[in-house]
């Protein structure tokens, strides 16, 4: 309630729909490398704890705490190379580390190489988001970067929405490890 009675830092901006093209036109490209780069996360928060299960292997939340943990560390330590180094050049190294993760998942026989796989993935998701991040508002006017960035983030929903559904049909007609190759692809 105190919010809604809050000044914004400055004047409000009219979005026409032209401004709304543009900033379309400036995100989608990022937005689709998030989205795809998104289908490896929504493997590991989908299927990873039904890989476990269907191998036998314990404890079942391994994976996802290993990819989580990974992810929140190389974010903390690596948080700066996208403004440094330009976020598309870190985007393009940390998706192979993460395919790299996922293929490792989609190989392993042990619970010791899966979960190794689940914080490689980990690790090159963590970059991969942020640093296309920079490029979608990288092309945008300053008023118009909270648009961008809400787009943005709309391809990683639709990829959550339509992925997640997809890779099931993937474990459906193929078994779990082809749910993390695929997605690795």
């Amino acid at each position: 309630l105190v919010l809604l009675r809050a000044l914004g830092p400055f004047p409000l901006s009219t979005r026409t729909a032209s401004a709304f093209r543009s900033v379309i036109g400036a995100v989608w490209l990022p937005g689709l490398g998030a989205a795809l780069s998104s289908i490896g996360y929504c493997a590991i928060l989908a299927f990873s704890s039904l890989l476990y299960a269907d191998h036998g292997w314990r404890p079942v939340w391994l994976a996802f705490t290993a990819f989580g943990g990974a992810l929140i560390s190389a974010r903390w330590m690596f948080g700066h190379l996208p403004d440094r180094f330009g976020g598309a050049r870190i985007a393009l190294v940390f998706i192979w580390v993460q395919a790299a993760g996922l293929i490792l998942m989609g190989c392993a026989g042990h619970v010791v190489t899966a979960s190794a796989g689940a914080a490689l993935a980990g690790l090159g998701y963590s970059l991969v988001y942020p640093g296309l991040g920079v490029e979608a508002v990288r092309g945008v006017s300053a008023d118009n970067r909270g648009l961008a960035m809400g787009i943005y983030t709309v391809f990683l929903d639709v990829a959550m929405a339509i992925g997640s559904p997809a890779l099931g049909w993937v474990a459906d007609r193929n078994g779990l490890n082809a749910v993390f190759v695929v997605s690795a692809a």
